[in-house]
């Protein structure tokens, strides 16, 4: 009890007439102290009387009398008034017979009172105490023991009021400290009907391969619409913390498939990376399939023609070239978020607002960990403190909100100009350790995944991806392609997860060198089949359909996306002897084996046999070549870089531009032997009497350029001869590329070529570093060569 409360109730009593002077009767506990009130602040009695007070010696009521009585003797007159200087005991006092007494406890008779204890229990249990110590001739008579239960009722009316007083100031704190959490806490995520919780439902398209200067924009975006309340509608493969998983790609394909918006960064890096191809096939496939197709909203980070294919998604389309080029990372991301926000809105099922994360107060090693991948800001600003990086380049880091993903894409000059190091050494010695620390990821067991990809895979090996129903079908395919000296490989357990799965079956694929799937009713929407289809198109490997049945119209969007442009072979409509023959062509081709030579009959059957998955399960190929666009580049080559070609091909048209090569499905193959064919007569029904060499006429004088696939064998080849004599004749432009190195401009050419290439200024495609560090040189020599088109 507070001192101050204490001595304003004793002046209070001596102040009143009938105070008591006795030691044993001086106030030991006030209102003050009772609960919900402050320390010195006195509380207005209830109603005037006297104070029945417990003593700490006798535990007795003392009577203290009201101001109000002015000094009168009690009715009773056993009670008269108190002479200061007489000491009174408490044990010959006797209550008094007045009205409105109030009872003040003591610390006693307050733990009393919460035990259970009424005041009548109290008086009782007094009265009980003083017939135990033997002082039995003061009884209370019957009028004291009435006035003992007023007073008993009045103290209770005073303590129940109060309560409620307490009561009400519980419930304003109640009141203000909820309208606090509402302020501070989002609200908890909506659930599905089934206590689920609910599925994201706008998905982030972007290229995994895209640099850290694009990382960035998509980050910064993605964090101001997480902001704007959709922090639990947005799927992004970064905050899913799943980007080191075996199953990340198939994991981003199942979220492509059912989401209801999706928002994709177009850039040039979004059109060369397979992964972002497949997922805009998807979103397409999707779009023209689905009775509630998918809303696409599409951002144009960089300067980059979009395919015709996106062309009626344009008017969702935030550009951000031109003008809009030069400004900063956040000013872009604020544009796109106030461009499409309102769009976004009524696909949002959450809404909950991005909660962000504290930062630690001091440093942990948490990182240590971690995968680098899946470093905080945080985390990364302990790591530079730990290699003794300056605490003022490690803010630059911090002001950029730089964490281990954008970290995975950092390089030199993002270092440089985007963050400021300008020490080269500090640069030098982040990228080395960056290295060091993927080297050390890249052994854990987890990653097997990635050492995978650097399996050296068996020669005349495959992999045969079925269905588990369809094991007596693939057990008889396994037993004829081994009579064939081929080594075949499936999967050997099927797990309890899909990551067990993977781990089992992975390093299989791996080691082949083909993959063949079998596509039957089954495996149209077999989860088996989904998973291995990914994780081998991930790996890289060539992917071969053999078709038993045409179930195109009920392949996921996922398969359509991988497996349509895939090679497919007919095992239904054709004869099993023939449909093995062609299948172990694509395999093992006859044309490596030395002395034979091959009939050009021959060879034309095995291309027949062979056409993309999507031509094939087509029910005619002619509503196909209708659609067609114009060539705008004309592909020359030789029959040894078929399949580069055939790459080549794809990502110049995934950019916009339309390629001819004569290694179309419905096309006959240029000779395997170096000898021309081109009078040999074309595949397509609709044009019997038109030669391979017509064809080549009109198609390259349709295109504006013409691209040269450099090769030792290419250059001593006719068609290398012929194409570029026609090329020089029609006056289009050459751009050379080489994709085996050729000494510049080749010796071995006969003397009108290489003075026609001496003009010329190759790029060089030689291996798989300078193909992806010089292909954006052969986008801009096109597109330059478009630009500079004459008008025929």
């Amino acid at each position: 009890m507070s001192q101050t409360g204490e001595d304003q109730i004793i002046s209070d009593s001596q102040n009143a007439e009938g105070d008591l002077s006795d030691n044993k009767g001086e106030i030991t506990a006030s209102e003050s102290e009772k609960p919900g009130i402050n320390a010195g602040e006195q509380q207005p009695p209830e109603g005037d009387g006297v104070a029945h007070v417990v003593d700490d010696v006798s535990k007795a009521p003392v009577v203290v009398p009201s101001q109000q009585n002015n000094g009168d003797d009690n009715d009773s007159g056993s009670q008269g008034k108190s002479d200061p200087n007489e000491h009174t005991s408490a044990n010959d006092h006797k209550m008094g017979e007045g009205d409105g007494l109030q009872v003040i406890e003591t610390p006693e008779h307050k733990v009393t009172r919460e035990n259970g204890l009424t005041s009548d229990d109290r008086v009782v249990e007094h009265n009980n105490a003083v017939q135990d110590s033997g002082d039995t001739g003061n009884k209370v008579s019957d009028t004291e023991r009435k006035h003992t239960k007023k007073n008993a009722s009045d103290s209770e009316h005073t303590n129940a009021v109060q309560a409620t007083n307490i009561e009400e100031i519980v419930q304003k704190e109640a009141k203000k400290m909820e309208k606090t959490i509402q302020r501070t806490v989002p609200p908890a995520p909506r659930k599905a009907p089934g206590g689920k919780k609910m599925k994201k439902c706008i998905y982030i398209s972007y290229s995994p391969d895209a640099g850290f200067v694009e990382r960035k924009f998509v980050c910064e975006t993605i964090r101001q619409l997480k902001e704007n309340n959709l922090s639990e509608d947005i799927w992004f493969d970064k905050d899913e913390k799943n980007t080191d998983s075996p199953s990340w790609f198939s994991q981003r394909m199942e979220a492509v498939e059912r989401c209801k918006a999706a928002i994709c960064f177009l850039s040039e890096s979004y059109f060369q990376c397979p992964v972002s191809i497949y997922e805009g096939r998807c979103l397409l496939e999707r779009v023209k399939s689905a009775s509630n197709p998918p809303q696409i909203f599409l951002i144009l980070y960089n300067h980059t023609e979009v395919p015709r294919m996106y062309k009626e998604f344009l008017h969702n389309l935030v550009d951000l070239t031109g003008i809009r080029a030069k400004t900063s990372i956040a000013e872009k991301a604020s544009i796109v978020v106030g461009t499409l926000m309102e769009k976004l809105e009524p696909f949002a099922l959450v809404n909950s607002p991005h909660q962000a994360v504290p930062p630690p107060t001091e440093y942990t090693g948490e990182y240590k960990k971690k995968k680098i991948c899946q470093w905080s800001q945080y985390d990364l600003q302990e790591w530079l403190y730990n290699l003794g990086v300056r605490e003022f380049y490690r803010q630059s880091f911090a002001e950029s909100q730089v964490d281990g993903f954008l970290l995975m894409s950092i390089m030199d000059q993002d270092m440089q100009e985007g963050l400021g190091v300008d020490s080269k050494v500090v640069r030098k010695k982040i990228l080395q350790q960056i290295l060091a620390i993927l080297e050390k990821e890249h052994k854990l067991t987890d990653n097997w995944h990635l050492r995978s990809r650097t399996v050296r895979a068996r020669p005349d090996s495959v992999y045969l991806v079925y269905d588990p129903t369809d094991v007596r079908l693939a057990q008889n395919l396994k037993q004829d392609l081994k009579k064939k000296n081929l080594q075949v490989l499936s999967h050997v357990k099927l797990g309890q997860s899909k990551d067990e799965f993977l781990q089992v079956n992975g390093p299989h694929v791996a080691a082949a060198k083909h993959i063949i799937v079998v596509m039957t009713e089954a495996s149209a929407t077999s989860l088996f089949v989904f998973h291995e289809v990914l994780f081998a198109d991930w790996l890289g490997k060539t992917l071969v359909t053999a078709m038993f049945k045409n179930v195109w119209n009920k392949l996921r969007p996922s398969f359509k996306a991988v497996l349509g442009e895939c090679p497919a072979i007919d095992f239904e409509t054709k004869m099993y002897s023939e449909s093995m023959d062609v299948l172990e062509h694509q395999i093992k081709p006859l044309r490596k084996v030395p002395g034979v030579v091959l009939e050009q009959s021959y060879l034309n059957r095995m291309a027949d046999g062979l056409k993309p998955l999507q031509i094939l399960a087509a029910s005619t190929v002619v509503s196909f070549t209708e659609d067609l666009p114009e060539p705008k580049v004309f592909i020359s080559y030789q029959w040894d870089n078929q399949t580069k070609v055939h790459e080549i091909q794809r990502i110049l048209e995934n950019n916009g531009l339309p390629c001819w090569a004569d290694i179309s499905p419905t096309m006959s193959q240029r000779g395997h032997s170096g000898v021309s064919t081109r009078g040999s007569v074309t595949g397509q029904p609709e044009m019997k009497a038109e030669t391979l060499e017509l064809t080549i006429q009109r198609n390259m004088k349709s295109s504006a350029v013409v691209l040269c696939c450099i090769t030792p064998r290419y250059i001593q080849s006719d068609n290398c001869i012929k194409d570029l004599t026609l090329a020089e004749h029609l006056g289009k432009p050459i751009v050379p590329i080489l994709l085996r190195f050729v000494a510049w401009p080749p010796d071995t050419a006969q003397p009108s070529i290489k003075k026609m290439l001496a003009r010329t200024v190759q790029i060089d495609l030689s291996n798989d570093k300078l193909f992806k560090q010089n292909f954006h040189q052969v986008l801009e020599r096109i597109r330059k060569c478009l630009t500079n088109k004459p008008t025929m």
